[in-house]
């Protein structure tokens, strides 16, 4: 299918809200009239950075400007990468039309309109938490594959450097680590570095002795 095959499906929908419907005007794909109201529609088969462009280009002559693409699919629409296109969209004040050829039907999944900024307070709140308590600076930025040294991630390295010479109580351990969630973090035992001997009394697993080794070694070279 090609571009072109939209326009049909799309005019027919804005001539039925009452539009006067032009294509190809001063190189804009659409232009849509009612009374004083325009409207601007930018054809591509798929949503691209090349449309988002053109898109914010067109921006500069009205305010509802609408990109139109191919229907992609239920599933498509559904997933998660394309909400955060839909999201995108919503944050450049772009409207987004899919159009599906076949059933010549238009279907409008978001309009132009303001973007009211509003901040997660809670994620707020725990990326500063996060920043403001961690120690160490060793994670470099944009890596994958590697494992993140986090605020619990450097807690739980501290009780495992406690535990090096042998088993320990509870109480102990969080004396030496200044530490009250201490009995927590072990209890949990996300990382499986910790292993119960006795009532209260916690030692290393093999486990812990290797990645301890490891996390030392990177956290001494911070």
């Amino acid at each position: 299918m090609l571009e072109k095959d939209m326009f049909n499906p799309i005019k027919e929908y804005l001539n039925e809200l009452g539009y006067d419907v032009k294509a190809e005007v001063l190189n804009v794909d659409i232009v849509a009239k009612k009374d004083d109201t325009v409207l601007i529609v930018e054809m591509k088969k798929n949503l691209s950075m090349k449309l988002l462009y053109q898109g914010c280009n067109r921006q500069r002559l009205y305010d509802n400007v609408y990109l139109a693409i191919f229907n992609p699919g239920y599933k498509t629409i559904r997933s998660k990468a394309f909400r955060e296109k839909i999201h995108l969209l919503h944050r450049l004040r772009l409207g987004l039309i899919v159009v599906d050829v076949e059933k010549n039907k238009v279907d409008v999944l978001l309009d132009p309109k303001e973007y009211a900024f509003r901040q997660n307070n809670k994620k707020k709140k725990m990326l500063l938490k996060e920043f403001t308590e961690r120690k160490t600076a060793v994670n470099i930025g944009g890596s994958t594959r590697k494992k993140i040294v986090t605020v619990y991630r450097e807690q739980a390295i501290d009780i495992a450097i406690t535990l090096k010479d042998g088993p320990l109580a509870t109480k102990e351990i969080t004396q030496l680590t200044k530490n009250k969630k201490a009995t927590h973090i072990l209890y949990k035992n996300y990382y499986q570095w910790f292993e119960r001997v006795d009532r209260g009394i916690y030692k290393l697993t093999e486990l812990g002795i290797k990645e301890l080794e490891i996390f030392e070694t990177i956290i001494n070279n911070d």
